[in-house]
């Protein structure tokens, strides 16, 4: 994921929203996958990443329900068994592994946070997004088809915001090649919902709207934003249901008019985009009444996340209106485990706060098959790289108990989740559809990978307590690190590392001639945490930074060691406890070994140049780009440490 959702049948609503998107589709006709363009026809590659969509659920899925586009994909083209990503799997450093086909250390892309340069000048607890292109140090794809005078456009790709700082690798000119546009940058605001208790009713008065005067209408007061809004609950005459069934909305009670009208439900649609005052400028995002009680005004108000859309070039498809396009980034995972959607199942819910959810995936969705649009109906391009979060936001919801290698797993809770996470894959299907029409009509190569895997957990590993428990480290009396007394600490990186706090980096207190004494000591302590209550080792592996090798974690804004735990735990880095291991609400996450089967990947690959019914053995990341390039008529870089798949 990049940094910074009531009805009798839940199911049936979701299928029917995402029948509903499909059948906007648009047509057009198909040819097969095996007919060879002609000589003079422009090559064209697709690459489209799928955040958080593991190897092991989309084959369980697969076996699950039917997903046409996707079994297409397999049936037509070539199924790599699982892909090797990044270690550790986070987001930022897998992503850029897939677009440079370089490891970490020579990306500069380590992990979802790195270290800031230069070292001299930054303590170990100083960080910077790995998200952004500042901090890429090797050539993206884009860069290396732009210069190469083909149209590319990138669709939210990670490290491809800022846009200035992709100008250093391109000559004046070749940047006309690329148009890029991204939502995932600082400017944004998460999604939230209102509800009765939050936001009670009240008898309304003073509004010059006649709804108002109808019988029992009731009135609630909303602060969105900075904003204030007023909403006005009543039964419309024109609605057969009776009682409740109406929200209105206004910026002030003199309007004579609604500036939105909602319908309580799912397979309602979205309200226009609203524009609202935030503290870098106006964001846009949209309104669902997911719920309204007809007979008591109980409700459930749901205000989708905004983000910041901006462009490269004001060539880029679409660029004049991003100005008011909404666009969430991200479901509403936050809201639905905070309980604001209703009871979860977990939680013994019927599954109407996971149908609250998917709607909002499912709005995203359209969002983004709308963007992806605009670039496959100008039908200029070479390489067209798209992204989306979808998965990643509905498997770290619930892969905490679909995992059977979870510590507790409840096999009856996970068959009542299942359905949901297959209706996310099912969202997918309507994106994917228009993108292999687009891969059909343009005679494309398409590549469908992820960044990661998922696994389950349900407890904390507090590393940092563990290191001071073994005289490591040492805290301040605020309960902060202080490094003047600390040997090695767990990076505040959201990842796996742990780093000798030595002098090359300003705060170290650890010269060079007593590095390898304090690794042996970190090694050792860090081998003898048992779990409290089964006495489980936790510590399953240590691995070195290293540049040689299949794994090669590590690089100068990362850590020296990285670890890997046992099954249903993740690491933390938090201080504000004494305990070893905090147990949580089970989520999927990772970060974890990317050799391990729930780390894996995805890698399919469809269209002219792809065989047919082809079984890839194990993929690693870094052969995306060469694949790529190869698609794409493009010399390989010697020095690349990958391999084109294309031709095996």
């Amino acid at each position: 994921m990049q940094p910074n959702h009531s009805r009798a049948s839940g199911p049936a609503i979701v299928l029917s929203t995402v029948m509903l998107l499909s059948a906007l589709l648009w047509a057009q006709g198909c040819t097969s996958p095996g007919q060879r363009r002609s000589r003079e026809e422009t090559r064209r590659v697709i690459l489209f990443s799928w955040d958080g969509a593991a190897d092991w659920t989309l084959r369980e899925v697969l076996e699950r329900t039917e997903l046409p586009n996707l079994q297409r994909l397999v049936d037509e083209g070539a199924l790599a068994d699982g892909m090797v990503s990044s270690f550790p799997t986070k987001t930022a450093a897998a992503h850029a592994m897939l677009w440079t086909g370089r490891y970490g250390h020579q990306s500069g892309i380590t992990a979802n946070s790195l270290l800031l340069e230069p070292a001299a000048d930054h303590t170990r607890l100083e960080t910077q997004s790995g998200f952004f292109s500042d901090g890429l140090k090797a050539e993206p794809l884009w860069v290396t088809t732009a210069r190469a005078g083909l149209t590319t456009y990138a669709l939210h790709a990670t490290q491809s915001y800022p846009y200035e700082a992709t100008e250093r690798w391109l000559r004046p000119g070749s940047f006309d090649h690329l148009q890029m546009m991204n939502a995932y940058t600082p400017i944004s605001r998460s999604p939230s919902a209102f509800t009765e208790r939050s936001h009670p009713p009240a008898s309304a008065s003073g509004w010059s709207v006649p709804q108002a005067q109808f019988p029992g209408a009731r009135e609630i007061s909303l602060q969105l934003d900075e904003d204030f809004w007023w909403g006005l609950l009543f039964d419309d005459p024109d609605d057969p249901t009776i009682g409740f069934d109406t929200l209105g909305l206004v910026t002030s009670k003199e309007s004579r008019a609604f500036d939105v009208v909602l319908k309580p439900g799912l397979d309602t649609a979205p309200s226009k985009p609203i524009g609202l005052t935030h503290e870098r400028g106006t964001l846009y995002s949209t309104l669902r009444l997911l719920d309204l009680g007809a007979t008591d005004a109980s409700y459930i108000l749901f205000l989708s996340g905004a983000k910041f859309l901006s462009a490269s070039s004001p060539l880029y498809p679409g660029a004049a209106g991003l100005a008011t396009e909404a666009y969430a980034g991200n479901g509403a995972g936050g809201v639905y485990e905070s309980g604001a959607f209703g009871a979860t199942i977990p939680q013994g819910g019927g599954g109407t706060a996971e149908d609250r959810f998917l709607v909002t995936l499912a709005d995203l969705t359209g969002q983004l098959r709308d963007q992806a649009r605009r670039i496959f109906d100008r039908r200029d391009y070479s390489l067209v790289i798209l992204y989306s979060p979808v998965l990643d936001d509905a498997s770290h919801a619930w892969v905490g108990y679909l995992d059977p290698a979870m510590p507790g797993h409840d096999p009856a809770l996970a068959a009542a989740l299942w359905p949901k996470l297959e209706a996310a894959y099912r969202l997918h299907e309507i994106l994917l559809e228009d993108v292999l029409k687009a891969a059909e009509r343009d005679h494309a190569n398409l590549l469908v990978v992820s960044d990661h895997g998922m696994a389950g957990t349900n407890r904390l590993l507090n590393l940092n307590i563990a290191l001071e428990q073994a005289g490591l480290l040492t805290r301040t009396a605020e309960g902060a690190i202080d490094l003047g007394r600390t040997r090695a600490l767990h990076l505040p990186l959201s990842e796996v590392s742990i780093a000798i706090n030595s002098t090359d980096r300003a705060g170290g207190i650890v010269p060079p001639g007593e590095r390898q004494a304090v690794l042996v000591e970190v090694r050792e302590a860090l081998l003898i945490l048992r779990d409290p209550e089964t006495g489980q080792q936790l510590i399953t592996g240590i691995y070195e930074s290293s540049t040689a090798g299949p794994l090669q974690p590590g690089g100068v804004t990362s850590g020296d060691l990285f670890v890997d735990l046992a099954p249903g735990f993740y690491p933390s880095d938090r201080l504000d406890q004494d305990q070893l291991v905090t147990i949580t609400t089970p989520k999927g996450n990772h970060g974890m070994l990317p050799t391990r089967q729930d780390m894996l990947a995805i890698f399919l690959a469809w269209g002219p140049d792809i065989p047919p019914a082809t079984r890839w053995p194990q993929a690693r990341s870094i052969d995306v780009t060469p694949t790529v390039l190869e698609l794409l008529g493009l010399p390989v870089p010697d020095d690349l440490p990958g391999r084109p798949l294309a031709g095996d």
